[in-house]
């Protein structure tokens, strides 16, 4: 006799992929660049040397991105979320007690690892698979949070390390990133809505108007057809699955794939800038806890525009919304050019709409080209392929500045990936009016 329902258990999913992607991409990926002076300074090493853990983190996580949608679709999300989020925490939490480079280099690897399974993938692919509307606003919600609680983390660590040490914030910050994420896995998420017989938000049943007053009579006959429906639909999904891992394997015969990659690749190489902003702050002449707070302003402007960048693709599409993205975070980058300290903080926060498009809008712009149970693996391989394009930069961002001994150059070359993002959208955005889309 259930004619609404007023509340949907999408919402306690769109949460917890909030608390998800918070405390592992807002609360350690995000707040990686503040442990990088004190580090250096006390134990001597080279800003380059040090930040290569950051490449075998990106590459660690290109390796286990083909195995996140499939070890998705097939296992228990809870158990999955769950033994991810501890390695995840402890590898962070065992970088405050190393002392040698390639301890550093261990904890990267595992800590990327299980990044594949909290940070990028599973967000997107829960929210799509929960909400059938309103999927563009949701995605950017959740990313929101990972904006916040960077910022959060961010500003507390910049007066965390300098009164009790580097050690005791990598400590702190991996016992609780494990400590939010792990009650989440076990009680909240779930894969899809038909694992607890619901449909997904915004998905109709179709019922005649009357349907209430025929319930009773056509009960005998529904349970029958039930039986047939469920194992037809059992059939249809491993059909569902078959097209998809067909349409996997002509990824390589689509442009949009391309396109997707180097979008993706060159965003997110842009955005390990943002490790480096304190950094550039200190070399500014600003004081550490001064400095942590540009990646805390960075991480204002991430939050901020995550949530309108979704709502803005639900309602003008998500070509024109990431070009005009990327254009604002080459702005961004124009400003941190600059010495004074006002127009530095000024040209973080801008800066910051860099995260979003490699966080928010690409896996929006995976949707636009392949759709149902071809999403998961499509999304996986652009991913894989973005991050390994991305992933030397970590290091090369850090050797600029031994190069240089200034982050100008380090700057510039982010700045000109991002520019090669907004004229890859626009080819994009050719071929989107141009052809029929792949994933249809």
């Amino acid at each position: 006799m259930e004619t609404k329902q007023k509340f949907h258990y999408a919402w306690i999913i769109l949460a917890g992929c909030c608390i998800l992607q918070g405390a592992s991409l807002g609360l350690v990926n995000n707040c990686a660049g503040v442990f990088f002076s004190p580090v250096c300074e006390d134990l001597g090493f080279e800003m380059g040397q040090l930040t290569f853990y950051r490449t075998l983190y990106a590459l660690s996580s290109a390796a286990a991105m083909p195995f996140v949608a499939w070890l998705l679709l097939r296992a228990d999300v809870r158990a999955v979320i769950g033994i991810a989020a501890l390695l995840f925490g402890g590898s962070t939490a065992a970088m405050g007690l190393s002392s040698e480079l390639w301890q550093w280099y261990a904890a990267g690897i595992l800590q990327g690892f299980a990044s594949s399974f909290l940070c990028t993938l599973p967000a997107p692919i829960l929210l799509g698979n929960w909400f059938q509307e309103r999927t563009g606003t949701v995605v950017g919600i959740a990313a929101v949070f990972s904006g916040f609680m960077g910022m959060l983390g961010s500003a507390g660590l910049g007066f965390v390390i300098p009164a009790v040490g580097w050690r005791a914030g990598y400590v702190i910050q991996g016992l609780l990133s494990a400590g939010l994420i792990v009650p989440v896995a076990v009680f909240l998420l779930r894969y899809r809505p038909e694992d607890m017989g619901l449909l997904a938000y915004g998905a109709k049943e179709a019922k005649p108007e009357n349907a209430e007053s025929r319930e009773e009579t056509g009960k005998k006959e529904k349970t029958k057809e039930t039986k047939k429906t469920e194992e037809s639909g059992r059939k249809s999904e491993t059909s569902q699955s078959m097209n998809g891992s067909q349409k996997g394997g002509r990824l390589l015969s689509q442009p949009a794939f391309y396109m997707g990659v180097l979008i993706y690749g060159c965003s997110c190489a842009g955005a390990y800038l943002n490790s480096f902003l304190p950094s550039r702050g200190i070399e500014a002449g600003m004081a550490l806890s001064a400095a942590a707070m540009l990646t805390s302003l960075a991480l204002f402007g991430n939050m901020f525009s995550k949530f309108f960048l979704g709502r803005l693709c639900d309602s003008f599409g998500v070509i024109l919304v990431l070009a005009g993205a990327s254009l604002a975070a080459l702005a961004g980058h124009v400003l941190l050019l600059f010495d004074a300290p006002a127009v530095i903080m000024t040209g973080a926060c801008i800066y910051g709409i860099t995260m979003p498009l490699s966080t928010v809008l690409l896996p929006l712009f995976c949707r636009l080209f392949w759709k149902g149970d071809a999403y998961g693996p499509a999304f996986s391989c652009v991913s894989m392929v973005g991050t390994l394009i991305a992933s030397p930069f970590n290091t090369w961002f850090g050797s600029f500045y031994d190069w240089t001994g200034s982050y100008g150059l380090t700057i510039c070359v982010s700045g000109g990936l991002i520019l090669f993002v907004f004229l890859t959208v626009c080819a994009a955005g050719r071929l989107v009016r141009r052809s029929p889309l792949p994933g249809k």
